[in-house]
């Protein structure tokens, strides 16, 4: 027994766990001015520090002693540059960070807690290492296998990184695995700070998550905890130290609105607006939080009223001290389950709009083909895909069921979409969030309301991008293969459009159906723009003829947004459907004909 006890020991030491699981994508959005998306190799890049961390949590489930590495959380937040937008107030106290894992579990911090406390103990750790049994003799010498067994198991488990470390807790609940997405959350309620005669509060209400609403007008009944509080603000200077004593606000919430999970945020509001936030984990697993109290003072003056006061003594900076508390709240920031449509962009990665960075990491599954699966890998975090949905495509499904007749295809088709809907359906009800995957603006000529019935419908979010129109509009600038005619000043430089201005966008099937609107484009001289007009060029060819001259300049644009392959092949009407014909491409390419292209 203790041979093997030593043997096992030995082979610890190599440690399973301190090995880093596959890199994957971590998205920081929110109420940042730079969406971020890193993966387990840029972390460890940043510049890292040590913690040590006995996972035990509340329900005593004992996980290992293990020594992490990784990048304080400020840092990476840091780098997100956190800026609150618009007017009203400006100060980052009333700023939750939720933290959210591939599985979809939600953990809330503070941004005090962040930024007001040591930033080494709160970390997205990179690596592990496991902390052993040191005896000479091995646990075997004092243990029964079937005590010490399975503490040992734990140091050879796979640990998903990123994962959030928070050190100073006492159960390790908040120190959550497979990190792959961190929002900022502005909970200010208020548009701005209020100002007037002196504040006072002589009541202040506190309410749950529900709704439910207490007011407080007194703290009897509650224990006594006295704290000093050094006055320093954040960047304001040293004011002294005073001394405060009155109820842990932890003995409050448990009484009135009870002690809450860690995706819920706590908001305390100033009778003048101003306000901060706090998270239950260092209310409530941090030994400090037994710390952070409301303080009832006295008026010191007859007719003066009380006053009832936010302290938080431990933090490097008194700005989350609240001298006039009205009202304290707790919220609910799980998210709650939509259906995004977000556009990757037209062509590479780089075309992504930042937004679409932070929104793909607000989702828990995909719905992407599978070469926008493979383009765009590293953003979405490993997370899994629900379906394909070009395999709907009636075109592709046709080519991956041969021989069936028109009958039975169309049943299998409406069988296999009926089936992908139930996904997204029960997908949503288990609280879920789902982004669809699609190139270019997904309101032109786009796929995706074919998944919107009415259980989705109010429950999904486009999220625009950058359209192989806008890509293939700044190609003929940066090739200057037209006019420069500008619509308003003649021999100007810059626009695509010439004479009135006007720029049609459209697709073959659009033009056949209204022949009129393109007899206007060509009398007026105004700039056509045709999608998906490569395959449909036998009908598209003779019904431009219909109204154009056949020296009429054209142009085709192949491959928009995508880096060292975008080109503009420039013809004329007559050639137009030989030109397209010889090339091997035959999906990617927009179709541009008018004046301004001579």
């Amino acid at each position: 027994m203790k041979r093997h006890v030593l043997s096992l020991l030995a082979a610890l030491a190599l440690g399973a766990a301190s090995l880093p699981s596959p890199a994957h994508a971590l998205t920081v959005g929110g109420v940042v001015r730079q969406p971020l998306n890193l993966d387990t190799k840029t972390l460890s890049q940043l510049g890292t520090t040590e913690v040590r961390l006995a996972d035990l949590t509340r329900d005593k489930k004992f996980g290992g002693v293990f020594v992490y590495r990784g990048v304080p959380l400020r840092t990476v937040l840091e780098m997100a540059r956190i800026e609150k937008d618009g007017p009203g107030f400006r100060k980052t106290t009333d700023l939750a960070i939720a933290v959210r894992t591939r599985s979809g579990f939600t953990t809330v911090l503070s941004w005090g807690e962040v930024f007001y406390r040591n930033p080494s103990n709160v970390l997205l750790a990179v690596t592990a290492t496991p902390v052993l049994p040191h005896k000479a003799k091995g646990c075997g010498e004092c243990h029964a296998p079937d005590f010490y067994q399975p503490t040992m198991d734990q140091f050879q488990r796979t640990i998903g990184f990123p994962k959030l470390i928070l050190a100073n807790d006492f159960y390790s609940d908040r120190s959550i695995e497979d990190v792959v997405a961190i929002e900022v959350v502005n909970l200010g309620r208020e548009t701005a700070k209020k100002g007037g005669a002196k504040p006072s509060s002589a009541r202040f209400t506190v309410t749950d998550v529900t709704g439910k609403s207490v007011e407080l007008t007194g703290l009897s009944g509650y224990p006594r905890t006295a704290v000093d509080v050094r006055i320093v603000g954040d960047g304001h200077g040293f004011h002294g130290i005073e001394k405060h004593e009155g109820a842990p606000l932890r003995a409050i919430l448990r009484t009135v609105a009870g002690e809450r999970d860690t995706d819920k945020a706590v908001l305390i509001t100033s009778t003048d607006g101003y306000r901060v936030c706090l998270s239950p984990g260092e209310i409530f697993l941090d030994p400090l939080g037994e710390r952070i109290i409301i303080s009832e003072i006295k008026g010191k003056k007859a007719g003066e009223e009380k006053k009832f006061t936010l302290v938080v003594p431990d933090d490097l900076a008194a700005d989350r001290m609240v001298k006039t508390v009205s009202r304290i709240e707790v919220i609910s920031l799980k998210p709650r389950p939509k259906l995004y449509v977000i556009s990757l962009g037209c062509a590479d990665p780089p075309l992504m709009t930042l937004e679409a960075v932070s929104a793909m990491g607000k989702a828990d599954t995909f719905i992407a083909s599978e070469g926008m699966a493979k383009q765009f890998a590293s953003y979405m975090g490993g997370k899994p895909v629900l379906f394909d949905p070009m395999l709907n495509f009636e075109p592709v499904f046709k080519k991956n069921n041969p021989g069936l007749s028109p009958e039975e295809m169309k049943r299998k088709l409406e069988a296999q979409r009926a089936a992908d809907m139930k996904k997204i359906r029960d997908t949503l009800a288990a609280g879920k969030s789902i982004a669809l995957l699609e190139h270019g603006d997904p309101t032109i000529y786009g796929g995706w309301q074919h998944w919107i019935e009415p259980e989705v419908a109010g429950r999904f979010e486009i999220i625009t991008g950058v359209s192989a129109f806008n890509a293939a509009n700044a190609l003929f600038a940066n090739q200057k293969v037209y006019t420069g005619i500008s619509a308003f000043e003649a021999g100007g430089a810059g626009n695509l459009v010439c004479n009135k201005g006007n720029v049609l966008i459209t697709a073959p099937y659009s033009l056949i159906a209204n022949e009129g609107l393109l007899k206007e484009a060509a009398t007026g001289g105004d700039m056509v723009a045709i999608f998906m007009g490569l395959k449909e060029m036998e009908k598209l060819s003779p019904l431009l003829k219909k109204y154009y001259p056949e020296s009429a300049p054209v142009a085709i644009v192949y491959k928009a947004g995508y880096a060292g392959e975008a080109s503009i092949t420039r013809t004329t009407l007559r050639d137009l459907q030989q030109v397209a014909e010889r090339e091997k491409e035959k999906m990617m390419g927009m179709i541009y004909i008018g004046s301004c292209l001579k």
